[in-house]
């Protein structure tokens, strides 16, 4: 087997180091950073950072650098990003793009904290910090405080915290973040509130310290204030087993695409909460200066993290089935994915695509969708791109062929099927759809798709068979039903299946707002 060349690319996370957003960005405009990529001989491309994903696609330098790359055979795979709260936030948007979400594994890092009444109360962190068995007492924000209102005292913020009344003690604050002030201010231990994004997450922190969700943050809270002399003992971290995995990221940005709204994003989840990763020796674990703790390999969270998780698995793939597209290898993993709990994944296929990332499956997915340059050139047609626009993206003189602004964007030949529809109106919708054989030479595809009640779904012909390895086949499917309320979706599943493989492919229909008219 042969070794592929993946190249990664720095993280640039927008939101908390606008430093390395601003270089990011500065790198990628001024010098070519996909093309020297390419150049090097690349086969995957990984893009762990988070790009706006409200921009135009000609004005989208992840779009334009992989579009360069789709030209030459290599996949990128792209962070979908990171966001808390709401739909239309995934910034990996690009259709030549495999964006991926964040889910969990089935190992989970707890901490427990003892309370000086013996009970014990779990959260969650990652702390490597021994108690030795010692309680200490505990003091509330609002008690420590100085020249604060009690609502900011509470959240232990920088100024508010007198380092001699906290010394030696854990502090309880009302703020996820306040670990760092309470550290700074000499505590011994933080007890502190998870938010609702984070509500799984485990994070190093610079002093022993525990995450709870806000029922179990009360009852400390609780006890304290019901207490004369409150103690508590922070242990050290410990792994349990998550039977309730793969479930999306809560802080893994949602689809649906805005920019291409008949292009389901994200397109894939894979493993990206509480992983085991690289870690420069120069950053303390903690990202605060004054950790003195230096280590190789700590535990880190993000779509950033979920990313290199695909980028291996495409080189996986790439490995096995070297003569494969880009657009082959992406279809491979898309429609060879776990599928997800619904139960316990709410958001649906707007927060994890296909479903979860499957290594062995990808390998031999039996039925492929491809697409290519001229595929993606018409794609822009349709969505009423100008020449000069197409040609920021392709960088060459591509133009629209004739009758291309007659194609719908849902009619790329892409893996997933998606319509945006108007609002309250019934609907009928199409989509022509060709794959290709890589499973058994002589072989009968027959197709299923998954109830809903409130969609009526046909495919023509209901049955593809094969007699030789490459052959392809095109079908059709028409997605009918009742208006849907703004800003709403509704999905099913299109399976095909020859008893050996299983190729699903979700269908979505919706009713979010896009950019589509702003060309």
């Amino acid at each position: 087997m042969s070794i592929q060349k993946v190249f990664i690319s720095n993280p640039c996370w927008l939101v908390f180091v606008n430093n390395i957003k601003i270089c990011f960005r500065f790198l990628l405009w001024r010098r070519p950073c996909f093309d020297d990529a390419i150049a090097d001989g690349v086969d995957i491309l990984a893009v762990p950072l988070q790009s706006r994903g409200s921009e135009h696609l000609f004005n989208d330098v992840v779009a334009i650098g992989s579009f360069h790359a789709m030209e030459k055979g290599i996949l990128t795979i792209h962070s979908a990003g990171n966001h808390y709260g709401g739909e239309l936030k995934v910034s990996s948007v690009t259709p030549w793009v495999l964006g991926v979400a964040a889910s969990t594994t089935d190992r989970k890092f707890i901490d427990k904290v003892v309370l000086g009444n013996g009970k014990t109360i779990t959260g969650f962190s990652v702390n490597s910090f021994s108690s030795s068995g010692t309680k200490l007492p505990i003091v509330y924000g609002r008690d420590v405080s100085r020249n604060c209102s009690e609502s900011i005292a509470g959240l232990c913020a920088w100024t508010c915290i007198d380092s001699h009344l906290v010394k030696g003690k854990i502090t309880l604050c009302d703020e996820l973040v306040a670990s760092w002030p309470a550290h700074d201010a000499g505590a011994a231990g933080a007890i502190l509130p998870n938010n609702d994004y984070d509500a799984n997450v485990s994070r190093v922190f610079v002093l022993p310290a525990v995450a709870l969700n806000h029922r179990d943050h009360k009852t400390v809270k609780s006890y304290v204030n019901s207490t004369k002399n409150p103690l508590a003992e922070i242990l050290r971290s410990e792994t349990i087993k998550d039977l309730d995995s793969p479930m999306v990221a809560q802080f893994s940005a949602l689809g649906p695409n805005y920019v291409v709204p008949d292009i389901l994003k994200p397109d894939i989840t894979a493993p990206g909460v509480d992983i085991l990763a690289a870690h420069s020796p120069i950053i303390p674990p903690s990202g605060l200066s004054e950790d003195p703790r230096r280590v190789k390999y700590t535990v880190k969270s993000g779509t950033s993290v979920s990313c290199p998780h695909a980028a291996g698995v495409a080189a996986y793939v790439k490995t096995y089935r070297p003569a494969w597209s880009r657009s082959a290898i992406q279809s491979a993993i898309m429609t060879t994915a776990w599928p997800m709990d619904k139960s316990k994944n709410p958001n649906g296929e707007i927060s994890y695509g296909s479903g979860h990332i499957n290594p062995v499956k990808a390998i031999d997915p039996g039925l492929v969708y491809e697409a290519f340059k001229e595929d993606y050139i018409k794609l822009m047609c349709s969505l009423g791109y100008s020449s000069d626009n197409i040609k920021k993206v392709s960088g060459d003189n591509s133009s629209c062929p004739e009758s291309s602004e007659d194609v719908p964007p849902r009619n790329l030949n892409y893996p997933s099927l998606t319509a945006s529809i108007s609002t309250n109106k019934s609907f009928t919708v199409s989509f022509h759809r060709t794959v290709k054989n890589v499973g058994f030479a002589n072989s009968t595809y027959k197709v299923e798709v998954s109830p809903n009640s409130k969609l009526e779904v046909k495919v023509v012909p209901d049955v593809l068979s094969f007699k030789a390895l490459e052959e392809k086949k095109s079908f059709n499917v028409t997605v009918r039903g009742d208006g849907l309320d703004k800003s709403s979706w509704l999905a099913t599943t299109l399976i095909w299946s020859d008893s050996t493989h299983i190729v699903r492919s979700p269908i979505l229909v919706h009713t979010y707002p896009s950019l589509r008219s702003s060309v």
